[in-house]
């Protein structure tokens, strides 16, 4: 059984083609590496983003870093929001129980 991380992927790619602009182009108005926007764009690649490097490309392309970014829930995170939606029921109850 093969494992699947837990991620936020990045999309770089995605909001580079809403933008109708290229790799090389955000390089060159980002003042972000072309090496670094490169590994970016590959899924194979993505690990980190530094939070200056997300700056200059939501700069350059004028955009936000939620268009750069999307959270991928494995089982973990799927059992982690159940857990906190039945804590979340569980508080709600006893404050109502307890407001008599």
């Amino acid at each position: 059984m093969e494992k699947q991380e837990r991620m936020i992927r990045i999309t770089l790619n995605e909001a580079l083609k809403k933008k109708g602009r290229t790799v090389y182009w955000l390089a060159q108005h980002s003042s972000v590496p072309h090496v670094t926007l490169w590994k970016l764009s590959k899924a194979t690649t993505q690990k980190t983003i530094n939070l200056s490097v997300m700056s200059n490309i939501c700069a350059a392309l004028e955009c936000e870093p939620g268009d750069l970014l999307e959270f991928i829930p494995d089982a973990k995170d799927v059992a982690t929001a159940a857990v906190v939606r039945a804590s979340d029921g569980a508080a709600k109850k006893a404050k109502k129980g307890g407001a008599k």
